[in-house]
């Protein structure tokens, strides 16, 4: 998962004021208790020393209606000088928190979002396509918009003679162009939106005209998806069920690539660490690519920080060589987080086993590892 979307918020200076909150309003309390866990939350930000002026600029948004129905959370972040963060996430945190210290409390928020996949949907006809812009992790508003080919003989006939076959290599033409500029759209759209996946579904013969007519740098991003359509009649729960599975497969399918290349690197001289102490002496260096971290919710480990982002250290008298002189202790994963940010590296939550004796997926010491940008 990238952290560069994340780069102003975590390497503000701060001190900052971050909450996580269950902001469900459709049960007959809803509003009721969204109210009550902010004024409880309020009152123990204050007595943790929190700004007021940042309490001051979550009281104008955390109890105000998100806009969205159903089971969503919210993640906001404050400083003295104002908001810096309020999103709404498609699920309640695993619990809610709040907290303030010098550096953000962002690794709930990633913890939401580690399994986002940013997709693009393709609903086709032969005429064109619904295209929509969407991610799984937050509600950011999706995008939808139609593109028409303009070209509108789509029917062949089923006669022999020499007239019925050139009405028919006109409606294939038709068929062409409409993908030609279904497919001119979304080359463009992929360029500036980069999603992880582009999946497509519809009328099978559009589907291969688009095929036929989509550029090669699209062809890995590209999934099919069955049971969709621009046609009214659909089967909404059964192409539900296939747009989840499909995007399941994205995220399992990034996760094992991440784990594969750090199983193999460790085996290598230099392109991989693990432990907590060598895993914070790379980010100070800024050679970290990719941090691996057993998630953990429950941890309580703590590091060293300075002012600057990859001022980070296990230890008071790491960063005392360095020359900072005014170090704190905070939150191990408010640090990683930071750090990672500010040096546009990534992070791979890895799942805790779901039962006793389970192994994980990985195996690190201290749960955590990192892929480097290049050898020590």
């Amino acid at each position: 998962m990238k952290l560069s979307w994340l780069k102003d918020v975590a390497t503000d200076p701060g001190p900052s004021v971050s909450v996580y909150v269950d902001a469900t309003r459709d049960r007959a309390t809803g509003e009721h208790d969204i109210d009550l866990r902010w004024r409880e939350a309020r009152s123990a930000l204050a007595g943790q020393g929190a700004p007021e002026p940042a309490l001051t600029a979550l009281d104008a948004v955390a109890t105000e209606p998100t806009g969205v129905g159903g089971h969503v959370g919210r993640a906001l972040v404050a400083t003295a000088t104002g908001l810096q963060l309020d999103l709404v996430l498609t699920a309640p945190p695993e619990r809610e928190e709040a907290a303030t210290g010098p550096v953000a409390h962002l690794m709930p928020l990633v913890r939401s979002m580690a399994d986002d996949v940013r997709y693009v949907l393709v609903e086709l006809d032969r005429a064109g396509a619904d295209v929509t812009v969407a991610r799984t992790g937050a509600v950011l508003g999706h995008e939808t918009r139609t593109v028409e080919g303009g070209h509108d003989l789509l029917h062949k006939g089923s006669g022999d003679n020499r007239a019925e076959h050139r009405y028919q290599r006109t409606v294939q033409d038709s068929w062409d162009h409409n993908a030609a500029a279904v497919a001119a759209d979304l080359a463009d759209l992929v360029r500036r939106e980069r999603p992880d996946v582009v999946l497509v579904t519809g009328d099978p013969k559009a589907m291969s005209a688009l095929k036929d007519k989509a550029p090669a740098a699209l062809a890995p991003l590209v999934c099919e998806v069955k049971g969709g359509g621009r046609a009214a009649g659909t089967r909404e729960k059964a192409f539900e069920a296939n747009v989840t599975a499909a995007l399941d497969a994205v995220r399992t399918r990034r996760r094992q690539a991440v784990l594969d290349e750090f199983a193999q690197e460790r085996g290598r001289q230099g392109r991989a660490v693990e432990g907590l102490e060598p895993v914070v002496a790379a980010l100070r260096a800024g050679q970290v690519r990719t941090v691996l971290l057993l998630d953990d919710p429950t941890s309580t480990e703590r590091l060293w920080t300075g002012p600057g982002p990859l001022e980070v250290a296990t230890t008071r008298e790491d960063l005392d060589v360095l020359g900072v002189t005014d170090a704190v202790q905070v939150r191990a994963d408010a640090a990683l987080v930071r750090a990672l940010a500010a040096s546009d590296a990534e992070i791979e939550l890895v799942p805790r086993p779901q039962e006793d004796g389970e192994e994980p997926l990985l195996a690190m010491t201290d749960g955590i590892g990192a892929l480097l940008r290049y050898a020590v």
